[in-house]
């Protein structure tokens, strides 16, 4: 399968702002709290070069090294994931802009492969991942996460191992 988008997760945007607000605003100041909410609705509504044009003017205006090295981390941060900031373009296609999701349906799988007395062989535990990813985007109106457990699958049945349709049989597919 073909990665169709590689995104920034909004949050970790958000977290790299605000370490940088806190550091040339202060941690209370109203000013800053505004500022880096409006960079990140830009960022979030306009894309990547509206938000770069926002911070070049914030950081070339700033005075005190403390404050200028701040906002150089936050400018190399943005910069060097400058393909990775598309969240208008991501929301548009109603792709997740966080990694939240993804990252609680990780921890979930990975409980339910690693349970008391659980013992998996690769081939058939990437089978059952497929089938966990299959139902989790199928109730959730999902499509990127049926085209990744089509492939596991097709990856695991041709290792040889096929679930059985016992396996099949226990998951209902509804919308």
């Amino acid at each position: 399968a073909e990665l169709d988008g590689l995104g920034l997760d909004f949050y970790h945007l958000s977290e790299n702002v605000h370490r940088a607000r806190r550091k040339v605003f202060g941690d209370e100041s109203s000013e800053g709290k505004a500022w880096a909410d409006e960079l990140m609705h830009v960022f979030k509504h306009e894309g990547y070069a509206a938000g770069w044009e926002r911070i070049l003017p914030w950081r070339t205006a700033l005075r005190g090294k403390a404050k200028r090295k701040a906002a150089d981390r936050l400018v190399h941060f943005i910069s060097a994931r400058r393909e990775m900031i598309r969240y208008p373009e991501f929301r548009q296609r109603g792709w997740q802009i966080g990694s939240g999701p993804t990252e609680s349906q990780c921890k979930l799988c990975t409980k339910r492969l690693k349970g008391y007395g659980r013992r998996w062989d690769r081939p058939n535990a990437t089978a059952v991942a497929a089938l966990d990813t299959l139902w989790t985007e199928t109730v959730n109106g999902g499509k990127c996460g049926q085209m990744l457990a089509t492939t596991r699958l097709k990856a695991a049945q041709n290792a040889g191992h096929t679930p059985d349709g016992t396996i099949f049989g226990t998951i209902h597919l509804h919308r």
